[in-house]
C-alpha cells in the first residue's frame, strides 16, 4: 500500500542545535519557504505543537462521560495544507483547529494512541480536528503514513521536530530524506537539543548526499536521501 514519503526537514546551527539565536537569520525564512515547496503537510511532536500551536491548558470536564470508540475519526474536511501532531497521550490544548504558519492556515490532524482518553477524543471532535489512532501505546508509523496518504492525500510529510519525534521516525526506519538548513552560526550550548534524539538507541540508517545550496546569509541547505 502507498504511504506518505517522509522528509525530516530541520533548521539548525552549524553544531546541529535546533534552538538558539540563529533562528532570526535569513536562512530561517528560507527554511520556512522551502517547507511548502516540498510538502503540503508538516508533522511535529507533542512538545513542539504545544509550544507553537496548541498551548492551552486542557479542561476536559465537559467530555468526562464520553464513550468514544478507539477508531479513526475522519470528517470531510478540505485543506490545502495540514499540520500533523504526533500526540501519543492526547495532551495538545487546541483553541482552534488550524495552525497559522508562514502565511498558510494549516488544518490540524492529531495522531494519538489508545493512551489518549475518550474525553480527549470527544474534545477533538468538538473542535472538528480529525484524528488517527496510531497504535496501542506506541506509534505504528507505517500504518499512520498509509492513512495520511489515503485519507488526506499527503504525498510527502515534512517532519519538522522536535528531536524526539525525529528520532522516533528514524528508529522506525521510515525516513526517506533528510533536509538540513544550516544557519551560519555556532550555538555551543550543550543544553540545547540537536535534530535527533533516539533515547540511547543506535539507529543504523545510512543516507547519501544528494545536493547542496549556498544561501544568501552564508548558510547552506543540505539534502541526503536514503
Amino acid at each position: 500500500m502507498t504511504r506518505s514519503k517522509v522528509v525530516i526537514h530541520m533548521y539548525v546551527s552549524i553544531d546541529g542545535k535546533i534552538d538558539g539565536p540563529h533562528s532570526s537569520s535569513a536562512s530561517s525564512a528560507y527554511y520556512s519557504d522551502e517547507l511548502f515547496k516540498m510538502s503540503n503537510a508538516d508533522a511535529n511532536g507533542r512538545e513542539t505543537i504545544q509550544m507553537y500551536a496548541a498551548p492551552a491548558t486542557l479542561d476536559l470536564s465537559d467530555f468526562e462521560d464520553a464513550q468514544i470508540p478507539y477508531e479513526d475519526w475522519l470528517p470531510e474536511i478540505e485543506s490545502d495544507t495540514w499540520s500533523v501532531s504526533f500526540d501519543r497521550q492526547g495532551k495538545c490544548g487546541w483553541t482552534q483547529n488550524f495552525f497559522d504558519y508562514n502565511g498558510h492556515q494549516m488544518h490540524a490532524i492529531e495522531v494519538v494512541t489508545k493512551q489518549a482518553s475518550q474525553a480527549y477524543l470527544a474534545f477533538l471532535q468538538s473542535m472538528n480536528i480529525p484524528y488517527i489512532i496510531g497504535g496501542e501505546t506506541e506509534f505504528d508509523f507505517e500504518t499512520v503514513l498509509e492513512k495520511l496518504y489515503a485519507h488526506f492525500n499527503i504525498e510527502t510529510l515534512a517532519v519538522c521536530g522536535g528531536a524526539m519525534i525525529n528520532g522516533a521516525f528514524l528508529k522506525a526506519h521510515v525516513v526517506d530524506q533528510i533536509s538540513l538548513v544550516i544557519a551560519p552560526h555556532v550555538n555551543g550550548d550543550e543544553n540545547k537539543k540537536a535534530s535527533f534524539e533516539a533515547v540511547g538507541q543506535y539507529v543504523d540508517d545510512t543516507f547519501a548526499f544528494d545536493q547542496a545550496k549556498k544561501l544568501s546569509d552564508g548558510g547552506v541547505h543540505l539534502i541526503f536521501k536514503k
